[in-house]
């Protein structure tokens, strides 16, 4: 058991979470928190101020069954994190749509250059790019399968968003040793493991067993990770 601190002011909602057991706490309103851990294990201390900060468990802390975590915020403040929406899949990059050569049956002198289509519709996509309703539908059966999986898209990556705001930068890159421009990749490739649904269900202790357990095999380790794994 014990009780966190942010700036002499006990905290709640603070992320306690023991590497070795992959398991975690969270502080109440009086910043108490109860945890199993051994001597020598680590505790990562995760809140929306700050960075992170790691607690080893000393003797001392066993004996006195109670542990005291003073943070710092001002000297542990992240600075400000800007997500970029992943492109969508039909997206279309302006450079080169601006710049890129009209290629088209008149350009290339094709003997059916002047032929107009037999009245063939066309439906515009939210990226704006217009394409034939047949092909659309042969392609994808029809539009409202494509719109459900823009929807599904466009809600995948707002929550993903949401979970790498939740847990900051510091969490993957020092935690769970992902490269911070592979973050947003690494959340996708955790989709498959039920990640927003455990999130959108505030089971974070949960959610943070599956980051940490993810984490291992990513391809998206720092370098030097990637090393220590394979050597291993």
């Amino acid at each position: 058991m014990g009780t966190v601190f942010i700036d002499s002011i006990a905290t709640q909602d603070v992320h306690i979470i023991n590497k070795k057991m992959a398991l975690g706490a969270v502080s109440n309103e009086n910043g108490y928190f109860e945890i199993l851990a051994a001597e020598n294990n680590s505790l990562l201390i995760s809140h929306l101020n700050l960075e992170y900060k790691e607690v080893t468990i000393t003797k001392e802390h066993i004996k006195a069954k109670n542990i005291v975590i003073f943070v710092n915020s001002k000297t542990h403040m992240l600075d400000e994190v800007v997500l970029e929406k992943q492109p969508g899949i039909f997206e279309v990059d302006k450079d080169i749509h601006t710049n890129a050569p009209v290629i088209n049956a008149k350009t290339l002198k094709l003997p059916y250059a002047n032929v107009k289509p037999k009245d063939e519709k066309t439906v515009k996509i939210q990226s704006g790019v217009a394409i034939s309703l047949t092909g659309l539908i042969n392609a994808l059966n029809g539009t409202n399968k494509l719109r459900r999986q823009l929807k599904k898209i466009t809600i995948e990556d707002k929550n993903i968003e949401k979970i790498r705001k939740h847990f900051t930068d510091g969490f993957f890159v020092y935690q769970l040793k992902i490269e911070k421009e592979k973050i947003n990749q690494f959340l996708e490739g955790c989709i498959s493991k039920g990640i927003i649904n455990l999130y959108t269900k505030n089971k974070v202790l949960e959610l943070t067993a599956v980051l940490i357990e993810n984490s291992k095999t990513s391809p998206y380790l720092l370098e030097n990770e990637h090393i220590r794994v394979t050597k291993n």
